[in-house]
């Protein structure tokens, strides 16, 4: 499944701000739940690669991107970029974060985890705020 990223607002039909129970609605598939680091409410699609975090009030804050899900930002696939294309790619933002895992760039709310693949192995997409509660 292709999702375009809005930065922070959402992916195509899936929104920040919606409940489980709107976005379960837009989905065909049941979800696999789990709390992630034992805080971060989780639902998984596996086979749409998509996880969505909620906060306490089971409200959309984040969506995290995997394969075989196709992810793009202005028509950019973002989960085949190395590394070095996507910082190059966010350049522009003056708080962009990075180190040898990934990077953060909090302007469009878009990071991406790198474990030992030269392409990302998640792209997130996220809510203002959301690294800063």
């Amino acid at each position: 499944m292709t999702f375009s990223i809005t930065p922070h607002i959402g992916a195509g039909a899936l929104h920040f701000g919606m409940s489980r129970t709107a976005i379960r609605a837009q989905l065909a598939e049941t979800p696999e739940r789990f709390f992630r680091n034992e805080i971060e409410d989780t639902d998984f699609y596996p086979s749409l690669g998509l996880f969505v975090l909620y906060d306490g009030t089971e409200t959309c804050v984040a969506l995290e991107f995997t394969r075989p899900a196709r992810v793009l930002l202005d028509g950019i696939s973002l989960l085949p970029l190395s590394k070095k294309k996507a910082v190059a790619l966010f350049k522009a933002d003056p708080g962009l974060e990075q180190d040898e895992a990934g990077y953060t760039c909090y302007q469009l709310g878009i990071g991406a985890y790198y474990e030992e693949s030269q392409r990302a192995e998640t792209v997130i997409a996220f809510s203002p705020g959301y690294y800063s509660s």
